[in-house]
């Protein structure tokens, strides 16, 4: 299976578009993900043809992907036009540069609790496919939607969004670091969405039992207690073809998820959540040892600071990516062997 990069993971680096390739190409990786329109200068077809000719240059492949195409999601950018306009106009970027796919997301768990309901949401992502299927289906481009944001979808939900709105076009964008935000083993979420997954996000997650329900924190690759070679064979058995991008995010403080309080917001956002599932995340929480992971965090939401806090997490960051690099490569097997290209 392929080794990847989603560039998110790197977002405090200040590199470009052909920074982020060359680092990938540097560590002997076989993808790159552009999971923002932010982190790729323009949409212009010479620039992305440019972008396309140096992947190719150095032997990776590359996917592109967008935040919210749903009107009222907290993460639409209404600079970027209608929600149609966005999901067309990187539709068309897919093409350019060569992605099968465009990464996308509804939004997170703020889109569960706000003052749209959640269904309304879901009706206007819908709607934005329907609008968007055939120049899709034309340029055979397939939308991934993403378990975001821990979480806008639990697994059988976005199993059903998927086959609402047409496995010929749509598929999953499996990221393995937010489910257990959400009370759902990374493993479950897995199993439920293989048959749809088209593209990954792959991280680690430490999750451990307390008092209120349990604590979840994001890790490098290896550093959790999720159960990494079970979602490798899931996916080598059946989404064979898609990259594991590496998704590393370990700047944040670890979360409570209260599922022990009946009245908490916890339970509001996801009423419905089926009790097997749950009770392989409890099985999760309870079977851990855990504890936090000494590492550099910012509170949620946070800005890099300035100063020397900034530049050591900005080290932290490409540190753990790089031990999760390694983690890949020489536990769980993956990728090519590293090439001689050098990043400076």
């Amino acid at each position: 299976m392929r080794l990847g990069l989603d560039t998110y993971s790197l977002r405090w680096q200040d590199w470009d578009a052909f920074n982020l390739l060359e680092y990938a190409a540097g560590l002997g990786l076989d993808n790159v993900q552009f999971s923002e329109r932010a982190t790729l200068a323009s949409l212009d077809q010479s620039y992305l043809e440019s972008v396309r000719r140096r992947a190719a240059d150095l032997g990776l492949s590359v996917e592109v992907g967008m935040l919210s195409f749903d009107c009222y999601s907290s993460l639409f950018r209404t600079e970027y036009g209608s929600g149609e306009q966005q999901l067309a106009d990187l539709v068309r970027a897919a093409w350019v540069v060569g992605s099968p796919i465009v990464r996308c997301v509804l939004g997170g768990q703020a889109e569960r609790l706000g003052p749209v309901p959640f269904n309304q949401h879901v009706d206007e992502f819908l709607r934005v496919l329907r609008v968007i299927a055939p120049l899709a289906r034309d340029l055979d481009i397939k939308i991934a939607v993403e378990n975001h944001g821990a979480v806008d979808f639990l697994a059988r939900e976005l199993r059903s969004l998927v086959e609402t709105a047409g496995i010929d076009y749509v598929g999953v964008c499996l990221d393995t670091g937010n489910p257990a935000y959400a009370a759902e083993d990374p493993v479950v979420s897995t199993e439920i969405l293989a048959p749809y997954i088209i593209a990954t996000q792959i991280r680690d997650t430490r999750v451990w039992a307390v008092a209120e329900g349990a604590m979840a924190q994001w890790v490098p690759l290896g550093q959790g207690n999720v159960d990494l070679r079970c979602i490798r064979d899931i996916l080598l058995l059946q989404a064979p073809n898609v990259a594991f991008n590496l998704e590393t995010i370990t700047c944040g403080e670890p979360k409570l998820i209260p599922y022990r309080d009946s009245g908490s917001d916890f339970w509001r956002a996801y009423p419905d959540m089926l009790a097997r599932d749950f009770a392989r995340f409890v099985d999760l929480a309870q079977g851990s040892k855990s504890e936090p992971l000494n590492q550099l965090t910012l509170p949620s939401g946070h800005a890099l600071p300035p100063g020397a806090l900034g530049e050591q997490l900005k080290d932290q960051q490409r540190r753990h990516f790089e031990e999760s690099v390694s983690y890949a490569r020489n536990v769980l097997g993956l990728g090519a062997e590293a090439r001689p290209t050098a990043f400076a």
